[in-house]
């Protein structure tokens, strides 16, 4: 009979727990650094911004390698709201990758990073820019695991 009276204060305890939901408000959390180490393993930063009134949020990733057998050069991708939406080789990125997402213009620049000899490529600084404005960065370290 004590388990009948319980049961109405646990579904009050649910639906006020659901009513006092809040959406996520933060903004623009900066970059960070990323060691892409592993092989196999993709590596990702989400950030987010207001892009023309609207807040939207992005997922950085980074991938050391690609192609079989882990034999390819590292891979950058960059996707809206948690979804695949663009995928480069690091190689293609100097120059920017370009995308339209929902009438937004997108564009995936990275620039070198290199080791403290100044000659060794190690990583890259990439920045994903909507409509001209920034709305993520991470700077990825891709060191092969030994």
């Amino acid at each position: 009979m004590k388990a009948f009276y319980l049961l109405p204060i646990l579904s009050l305890a649910v639906v006020a727990g659901c009513a006092r939901y809040e959406p996520q408000a933060w903004v623009d959390r900066g970059s960070v650094d990323i060691a892409a180490t592993g092989i196999g393993l993709i590596y990702c930063y989400e950030d987010a911004n207001i892009i023309d009134g609207e807040r939207i949020v992005g997922t950085l990733c980074g991938e050391p390698t690609s192609g079989f057998f882990s034999k390819g050069e590292p891979v950058v991708s960059f996707g809206p709201w948690g979804r695949k939406f663009m995928r480069t080789l690091v190689s293609d990125t100097t120059a920017g990758a370009q995308a339209e997402y929902e009438g937004k213009r997108v564009l995936l620049k990275c620039s070198v990073v290199t080791a403290p000899d100044g000659k060794t490529e190690v990583g890259r600084d990439c920045l994903v820019t909507m409509n001209e404005q920034r709305l993520v960065g991470a700077k990825f370290i891709f060191k092969k695991s030994e």
